[in-house]
C-alpha cells in the first residue's frame, strides 16, 4: 500500500522582512547617531571660537557679545534693561515665527519650480541646452542686486518674499538634481527600454532614485538658504520678521538683541538641517539608489 508523505509548509518570509526592517533601522540609528555627535562637537568649537575671537581681538564688550551674554538676555533680568527676560523671548519667538513662514514660502516656491525644470531638461534635452545656459548666467546675478528689481516688479507681499527665498534654493537644486537625472547607468536604461519602457518610465524606477542624493544634498544647503532669502527681503523691503529687526536693534544700540538674533537663527538652521539630515537617511534607506544594500552593511 503506497503512502503518501506528508507535505511540509512553506517557511514564512516574515523572519527575513524583519530582519531586513531591522537592519534598516539600524542603518538609519548610525546615520542619526553619527549627525547629532558632529553638530554637538561643531557647536562646542564654534562657541570656543567664539569666546577665543572676542579675548584675542580685544573686541568692544558693548558692541561684541559672548554666549554668556546671550544666555543672560534670554534668561537672566539685566537691572539695567527695560525689558524682562520673558518679554525678550517673546518678542524673538514670534518674530522667528514670521522669518520662517517667508523661509517657507521661498523654500517652498525653489524646490517645487527646480524639481519641475530640471524634470522636463531631463525628459526634453533640447530645453536644457536652451536654458540651462541662461540659468547659469542668472546665478552670477548676486541676490542683493537682483532683489530691488524683483522687488520692483512684484511689489512689497509674499511674492517677493518668495523670489528671493527661491533663488538661493532654486540654483543649486536645479544644477544637481539635473546631474542627478543624468547619472543613470546606461545598462539601466537600455533593460527598460528593451521591455518597452518609456521615458517617464525610466524616470521614475531609475532616474528618481539615481537623484535623490543628489536632491538630498542640495537640501541640505536649501533650508538654511531660504532663511537667509528671508532675513535678506525683511531686511531690505519690510519691517518684519528678524531681518527688520536687526536693524531695528542696530538703530537703539541693541547689540544684545542682535547677537541673539544671529543665535537663534545659527541653531534654527542647525536643527533644520539635522531634521533633513534625517529624513534623507530613512528615504535613502528605503528607496534610494542602494536601498537596502547600505543597511546590510
Amino acid at each position: 500500500m503506497a503512502t503518501t508523505a506528508p507535505v511540509s509548509r512553506p517557511r514564512s518570509a516574515a523572519p527575513a522582512v524583519s530582519t531586513s526592517a531591522r537592519s534598516t533601522a539600524k542603518y538609519i540609528g548610525r546615520r542619526i547617531l553619527t549627525s547629532l555627535v558632529t553638530i554637538a562637537i561643531s557647536v562646542v568649537v564654534l562657541v570656543i571660537l567664539w569666546n577665543l575671537a572676542i579675548v584675542v581681538l580685544h573686541a568692544n564688550a558693548f558692541i561684541a557679545k559672548t554666549p554668556l551674554d546671550v544666555y543672560r538676555w534670554f534668561f537672566v533680568q539685566n537691572p539695567l534693561s527695560l525689558t524682562t527676560p520673558a518679554q525678550n523671548r517673546t518678542l524673538i519667538f514670534g518674530l522667528l515665527g514670521v522669518t520662517l513662514g517667508h523661509a517657507a514660502i521661498g523654500f517652498v516656491f525653489g524646490v517645487g519650480s527646480s524639481i519641475v525644470i530640471s524634470v522636463v531638461f531631463t525628459l526634453i534635452r533640447p530645453i536644457e541646452f536652451m536654458f540651462m545656459p541662461i540659468a547659469m548666467l542668472m546665478r552670477t546675478v548676486p541676490l542683493l542686486a537682483m532683489a530691488p528689481v524683483i522687488y520692483l516688479v512684484f511689489g512689497n507681499g509674499l511674492v517677493t518674499a518668495g523670489f528671493i527665498g527661491g533663488v538661493v534654493v532654486f540654483f543649486p537644486l536645479l544644477v544637481n538634481l539635473t546631474l542627478g537625472f543624468r547619472s543613470v547607468s546606461a545598462q539601466s536604461v537600455d533593460l527598460i527600454r528593451v521591455y518597452g519602457g518609456s521615458r517617464w518610465t525610466i524616470m521614475r524606477k531609475v532616474a528618481i532614485p539615481t537623484a535623490l542624493p543628489y536632491f538630498f544634498a542640495s537640501m541640505r544647503i536649501a533650508v538654511p538658504g531660504a532663511i537667509t532669502g528671508a532675513m535678506l527681503y525683511e531686511w531690505l523691503f519690510t519691517y518684519q520678521g528678524l531681518g527688520a529687526a536687526i536693524t531695528t536693534a542696530k538703530s537703539q544700540s541693541q547689540y544684545g538683541q542682535i547677537w541673539a538674533i544671529v543665535v537663534l537663527i545659527t541653531l534654527v538652521s542647525i536643527l533644520l538641517y539635522t531634521v533633513t539630515t534625517f529624513i534623507e537617511a530613512a528615504v535613502l534607506a528605503k528607496w534610494g539608489p542602494n536601498a537596502g544594500k547600505a543597511a546590510a552593511k
